[in-house]
């Protein structure tokens, strides 16, 4: 070889082996190391971690991408998918206090994300099961199974014409604190009926302001047990070895009427599939105490007056929408009235009386034909983009910081003040029983630049832009990232565990009837995503001898829900004077 060229290949023999040798951390990221290499332990979340090693419970996404970021060179280090799902034994990479605040920086989500998914291609549950990264703990193929469904009683003929009558609500028990004018000037009925039926509540208060009736199924398709819960019989006594979850919120928690299943039932389902799998001898019962319609305050009832007798052992709390009230944010021309779009902009609702009803619309509440023509006409008229919405402008409460908002600040934006004294309020009725407080996210499916399908998301495109005209599609999307920014900074504070559903649900609209409720896939969807989440707790709990445990309450019946109701007779000839 020719001497000259020697230098050369010594140069490249000298390289290749410092490449090879080299650790691969070092090629692959050129921050600098972690400031601590963390263990987590049984009873850590990353919330916990953050605040105990940074001093900021909301530094946790910093922790993440610093992981994350190791992980890439170092596999001894977590890869962490979800920053709600972490385990005892994980090695996590704790970045240094300038590092942190760079990757928190970076962490921060753009004004207004796009979903990556084509929303006018057709979404199935494979889509969901090809895409979606599954524990290690449960069997993917699980998401496919039911359940066996509920068996219907005969629909009273009592009830049916009520129904038909004054409307759904005639049938429900209503709380006898409730005024008169509640009933006679709120719009709760179609048309006011002469009488309403009426429960007692024994504590005193008008919450929660209603009732399902019990042992009945309703002409919506609602079934219910005798404690007048979505589902099937339960006894008041928990059964031994058995571990009893409740789902507390209003509609997207009882879900639709009509549907085979709710996914509070789905998840009692799978839960047992994976009790069985995992060799333990426990028994899991999820009860459904949703009911539509209701607010934090009327949930904080429910569970103190009829969850807690009944010897639960976790309470998972959805609901975000019936207090989201966007003109406590948004603020539009004086001209502008809320709920009223121009003439021609939104498809109308059945049963929704508006100034631009038409022929069309009024007969498609009969005529499936009309329905069918009706779709047709909107599908050359509607593009499916969001229409021009009127100047408005985004009212932030004073010292609230959007992206790490503290609860002092948060005034009257959204009801968030009156909803976090109600979430102390449940947290500390659950302490005093030992039971533990799950929080959820709340899913809105809006974005700005979102384009529709106009038939097959009819119904979403016009509770968007008829339910909360004139309010942007941008605006809506920053109001309910604030609204969950809360909801997980409140949960952080608290050592509530949180269950990210609007950050894990797929973003298409296939999956929604509307900007809050799911599909029937939907609806499976948002299941799983609450079992994955809440299996690596339920396992602690059982190997840590938590659970299951007995009843600590001995109850020969439940003290607050009798089931009796009574009939109040109401001034209809009063209405509108």
């Amino acid at each position: 070889m020719n001497c000259a060229i020697r230098p050369f290949y010594s140069w490249l023999i000298l390289t290749l082996l410092f490449v090879l040798t080299f650790p691969a951390a070092a090629l692959a990221d050129p921050r600098q190391p972690c400031a601590e290499i963390y263990t987590v332990q049984a009873d850590d979340w990353l919330s916990k971690i953050a605040d105990k090693v940074l001093g900021d419970l909301l530094a946790y996404p910093a922790i993440v991408s610093a992981t994350n970021q190791q992980h890439t060179a170092d596999a001894s280090f977590a890869e962490i998918a979800n920053p709600d799902l972490i385990e005892a034994g994980w090695k996590l990479c704790i970045p240094a206090g300038a590092e942190a605040e760079e990757l928190l920086t970076e962490a921060d989500p753009p004004a207004a994300p796009t979903p990556p998914l084509d929303a006018l291609a057709v979404y199935s549950l494979d889509d969901f099961v090809n895409d979606f990264k599954f524990s290690a703990y449960v069997k993917p193929e699980w998401i496919y199974t039911s359940p066996e469904r509920l068996t219907k009683y005969e629909v009273k003929a009592e009830a049916a014409a009520r129904a038909g009558q004054y409307g759904y609500r005639a049938n429900y028990w209503w709380n006898e604190y409730l005024s008169d004018d509640y009933f006679l000037n709120r719009g709760i009925f179609s048309t006011i009926p002469p009488q309403v039926y009426t429960y007692h509540p024994a504590w005193g208060t008008a919450y929660p302001r209603y009732r399902y009736p019990p042992n009945v199924t309703l002409p919506t398709g609602l079934t219910t047990n005798q404690f007048g819960w979505r589902g099937p019989e339960i006894t008041l006594k928990k059964p031994v070895r058995t571990i009893r979850i409740v789902c507390v919120g209003a509609s997207t928690t009882v879900d639709g009427h009509s549907l085979p299943y709710s996914y509070p039932e789905l998840l009692q389902h799978w839960l047992n599939l994976w009790a069985k799998e995992s060799g333990y001898k426990v028994r899991f019962e999820v009860i459904n105490a949703g009911r539509e319609g209701i607010g934090s305050r009327d949930i904080a009832a429910v569970v103190r007056y009829e969850v807690l007798p009944m010897n639960v052992d976790y309470v998972v709390y959805y609901e975000g929408s019936n207090q989201f009230d966007p003109r406590s944010m948004v603020s539009f021309p004086p001209d502008i009235t809320f709920g009223q779009p121009p003439d021609g902009v939104a498809p109308n609702f059945a049963n929704v009386e508006s100034d631009d009803k038409t022929w069309l619309d009024q007969l498609s509440e009969y005529s499936a034909l009309a329905a069918r023509a009706r779709s047709l006409v909107e599908q050359f008229s509607m593009t499916g983009s969001e229409p021009a919405k009127p100047e408005q402008s985004f009212n932030l409460p004073e010292g609230l910081n959007e992206f790490r908002p503290d609860r002092a600040h948060v005034g009257k934006a959204l009801a968030l003040k009156a909803i976090l004294g109600d979430l102390d309020t449940i947290k500390q009725d659950l302490e005093a029983q030992n039971v533990k407080f799950v929080l959820a996210t709340f899913d809105w499916f809006v974005y700005d630049g979102m384009v529709l399908d106009p038939a097959r998301h009819r119904t979403l495109y016009g509770y968007l832009n008829r339910i909360y005209w004139p309010v942007s599609y941008a605006n809506m999307r920053r109001m309910a990232d604030l609204q969950n920014r809360v909801f997980r900074l409140w949960a952080a504070e608290n050592r509530v565990p949180l269950i990210d559903v609007a950050g894990q649900m797929p973003k298409h609209p296939d999956l929604y009837d509307d900007a809050i409720h799911n599909t029937e896939l939907g609806i499976r969807i948002r299941a799983w995503i609450n079992f994955q989440t809440l299996v690596p707790l339920l396992k602690r709990d059982i190997e840590t001898k938590r659970l299951p445990r007995p009843a600590q309450q001995t109850y020969q019946e439940h003290p607050y829900l009798q089931p009796e109701y009574h009939t109040r007779v109401l001034p209809v000839d009063s209405v509108g004077q």
